[in-house]
């Protein structure tokens, strides 16, 4: 009996024991969490008094619980960078390329290396950091400012040295289409960006929207068809999808031959586009419904409309999260 009570004691004292550690290491994490949040903060706010060496210490602290935060990683390198001394210089670039090897598109980051390249007397690296954001905000600002035809040529400058550049390309595929009026060049542009990104959504509805324009309804058809595959949750692709539907229904019951006709359901690689062979067929008869009957509502014209993004130039804004926006429309 006594032997029993022993083992049930010990047995309590083990799961005690087993809980006061759960709950050391849990108050250790959340510790560690709120700290990580208060010195971040801190470090931001006193950045935004002007109070570098200050700032500079809770960014550093912020760093200690979590070394990839992302927002103390760039903010401190700035701050480092500014303070304007060679050694403080290497521990910024250590940092600000730990956040291009996270997200090599981040623009702010590519202009703060060359920053620090310029500040090291490094001319052809600097020219190599800056040319790529300077170049594309530059872009961005022209086409903003209803200025389309005097940012393709920096957009071509941008993606000829850095031809991996989506939303450059993004954006001047919407300038070839809207305002050049050259469905060749849109067209190699998208089709560019699915060479780099197979599943880039952005460019290949574009790319959906260049074979409309061409008259390619079932081409476009299947194009749109697969890209309603890949991002179900996107509304305006089914839209799109409906619109062209319903001129191919149209169009099939006009009678006689067209050359309208011959253009629109002429054969084609769905690979083109990212698709499978057989997948024509397969989106030939497995149309869509069409919203309000006859779905003529929102298919009077055949042009095309792209809202270019606004941008702003306050401190601390990335120009380029306002490409992201670059839909080209079916009217």
């Amino acid at each position: 009996m006594q032997l029993t009570f022993d083992c049930l004691m010990f047995s309590l004292k083990l799961e005690w024991m087993t809980f006061e550690l759960s709950f050391e290491s849990y108050s250790s994490q959340s510790t560690n969490i709120t700290s990580l949040y208060s010195n971040s903060q801190l470090g931001v706010v006193f950045l935004e008094q002007g109070k570098a060496s200050q700032a500079l210490a809770y960014l550093d602290k912020a760093l200690e619980f979590d070394p990839e935060h992302e927002q103390a990683l760039l903010n401190s390198a700035i701050l480092l960078q500014e303070l304007g001394r060679p050694e403080l210089r290497k521990i910024a670039r250590e940092r600000l390329l730990k956040l291009l090897a996270k997200d090599e598109s981040n623009e702010r980051v590519h202009f703060n290396l060359g920053m620090l390249a310029m500040d090291d007397r490094n001319t052809d690296e600097a020219e190599n950091w800056t040319s790529r954001s300077a170049l594309f905000n530059l872009a961005l600002l022209l086409a903003d400012d209803h200025r389309p035809l005097e940012a393709a040529p920096f957009l071509n400058q941008l993606v000829k040295y850095h031809p991996d550049h989506i939303k450059g390309l993004i954006l001047l595929g919407d300038i070839y289409i809207n305002n050049i009026k050259d469905l060749d060049a849109a067209e190699n542009c998208y089709k560019r960006i699915l060479q780099l990104d197979p599943i880039n959504i952005q460019g290949l509805h574009n790319l959906c929207v260049v074979y409309v324009e061409r008259g390619k309804l079932a081409q476009a058809q299947s194009c749109l068809a697969h890209a309603h595959r890949l991002a179900p949750g996107e509304d305006y692709i089914l839209r799109h999808l409906q619109i062209v539907q319903t001129r191919i229904q149209r169009l099939r019951t006009t009678a006689g031959p067209s050359r309208e006709k011959e253009v629109a359901f002429a054969e084609y690689d769905p690979r083109e586009f990212g698709g499978s062979p057989g997948d024509e067929l397969e989106d030939d008869f497995q149309q869509q419904p069409i919203n309000g009957g006859d779905g003529s509502s929102n298919d009077n014209h055949n042009n095309l409309k792209t809202s270019l993004p606004h941008v702003t130039t306050e401190e601390g804004e990335d120009m380029e999260e306002a490409a992201s926006s670059n839909i080209v429309e079916l009217s």
